[in-house]
């Protein structure tokens, strides 16, 4: 009987890079969230003064 290696992940394992397209889009829409937060925080500080953020 004739025992053959058999490869997992084969030799052109970044053949589909799924892994690498997920990881731009999770990246980008953290960025877009932090941005979006960050813009909210300005704005409303600008309309509303820190005192009014911090004490309610």
């Amino acid at each position: 009987m004739k025992l053959e290696s058999i490869s997992i992940a084969g030799n052109n394992s970044n053949q589909s890079g799924v892994g690498k397209k997920f990881l731009i889009i999770s990246i980008s829409l953290t960025v877009l969230l932090n941005l979006s937060v960050a813009i909210w925080f300005f704005r409303y500080v600008q309309q509303n003064g820190l005192d009014k953020f911090l004490i309610r």
